[in-house]
C-alpha cells in the first residue's frame, strides 16, 4: 500500500514540475527574439531550474498556510 501511495506522490510531483517547465519554457521561446538551437537549450536549463523552485515555493507555501 505505501509503494502505490510513493509511487502516486511522485508522479504527482513529476506532474507538476513538467508542467512549470513546458510552461516557462514555453514563454521563454516566446520572449526571445532569435529561436535557435542554443537558445532552446538555455531556455530549457533555465525553465527546468524555475520549475524546482516553482514547486518549492509552492510547497513551502502550503507548509506555512497549514493546508494540503
Amino acid at each position: 500500500m505505501s509503494r502505490t501511495v510513493a509511487s502516486s506522490a511522485a508522479l504527482r510531483v513529476t506532474a507538476e514540475v513538467v508542467g512549470w517547465w513546458a510552461v516557462l519554457t514555453g514563454l521563454w521561446l516566446v520572449l526571445i527574439s532569435r529561436v535557435d538551437l542554443l537558445e532552446w537549450v538555455v531556455g530549457a536549463g533555465a525553465s527546468l531550474l524555475a520549475a524546482f523552485g516553482a514547486r518549492a515555493a509552492r510547497v513551502a507555501a502550503t507548509e506555512r498556510s497549514g493546508s494540503a
